[in-house]
């Protein structure tokens, strides 16, 4: 799921004016994705007492959101990434929509959910 992520990603990267570099932009999309997703269910968890939360130093936020944009450098190579494409670039129309909404739904919920966890109060749902 997250190689599709990523072609996904590089494939909106490419039709966006940022076609030109469209592999450090799907990493930084990516990356940053990861990163809010990883953030927020921590701070979630730490709201409900479960887990403390871990990245109360802004130093370690930036190193750790640094690192999960790396990653994806160092990763998705241009040879893995024309594997990927080998892939899924033989889905039909139908897959392809699917895949979209399914795409925008996790990019839409992974950034509403820091609202929802902004807003969220212990103990009341």
């Amino acid at each position: 799921m997250l190689n599709y992520l990523y072609y996904k990603l590089y494939q909106a990267s490419l039709k966006s004016s940022l076609k030109d570099i469209p592999d450090f932009m799907a990493s930084v999309s990516f990356g940053g994705l990861i990163s809010v997703n990883v953030l927020v269910l921590n701070a979630f968890l730490a709201k409900m007492d479960i887990l403390p939360f871990l990245f109360s130093n802004k130093i370690q936020v930036g190193i750790f959101v640094i690192t999960t944009i790396l990653f994806p450098m160092i990763f998705y190579t241009k040879k893995r990434y024309k594997l990927l494409q080998k892939k899924y670039s033989i889905e039909n129309n139908a897959e392809r929509k699917k895949g979209n909404i399914i795409v925008i739904i996790y990019i839409s919920i992974s950034f509403l959910s820091i609202f929802a966890v902004a807003f969220f109060k212990p103990g009341k749902l």
